[in-house]
């Protein structure tokens, strides 16, 4: 397709982004466009990896502190939580529209990245870290702060909005390997077995390198 058709299909708003970036060269527009694409392809194995262990770890130790699988009942009546049992009657409301039981696992299952990160907002310092700390065993003493923790987790969930979203991540800031990067330290955190078994099927670096320069 030529430039013209791919503002239309595609938007030149959207497409006017990369055009800029290259100077107005529409040939390395129309590469680094199709680059990106194919970087956030890149980035699945990462990002569900990271999202499916964090969730899964949050859920045992939340079970644990709560004693129940719908541990985000005993948050009814604190307002410090409105927002997070909001998502969890969308989630419920989805899976009824689905016709699926609104069991714990299904509910978990469908609580998107957003709540799992807020988990770990300063509002919930005195009541959640205590015991939420203990999803990054192997996070450095240092480090293990609610700060540090929430930090990263926001980095990661700014970078799969932008990625879901179908989003310019080519020319992020912070770099996209840093972003990479600090996605297999929060996987270190929390098994050190994880990064090195995602490496066998994380693309991401390869497809990097093969789009450089940009």
């Amino acid at each position: 397709m030529n430039w013209t058709e791919l503002e239309k299909h595609f938007s030149t708003a959207r497409v006017g982004r990369y055009l800029s970036s290259c100077g107005n060269d529409e040939t390395r527009a129309a590469q680094a466009y199709i680059g990106n694409m194919l970087l956030s392809e890149a980035t699945m194995p990462m990002l569900s990896t990271l999202e499916i262990a964090l969730k899964n770890s949050i859920d045992r130790r939340l079970t644990t502190l709560y004693n129940r699988s719908d541990w985000w009942e005993a948050w009814r009546g604190n307002e410090d939580f409105n927002w997070q049992l909001q998502q969890v009657a969308s989630a419920k409301e989805k899976l009824r529209r689905h016709r699926e039981p609104a069991t714990p696992g299904k509910i978990i299952a469908e609580l998107a990245f957003g709540f799992w990160s807020s988990l770990f907002n300063a509002s919930f310092q005195m009541e959640l870290w205590g015991t939420l700390r203990l999803v990054f065993p192997h996070c450095p003493r240092v480090q293990r702060q609610r700060g540090t923790i929430s930090s990263a987790l926001s980095q990661v969930r700014e970078f799969r909005n932008r990625v879901f979203h179908h989003e310019q991540i080519v020319w992020l800031t912070p770099p996209v390997l840093d972003v990479h990067a600090k996605c297999n330290e929060v996987l270190q955190w929390i098994d050190p077995q994880l990064p090195p078994w995602l490496a066998q099927y994380d693309r991401f670096p390869a497809v990097w390198a093969g789009m450089q320069p940009i």
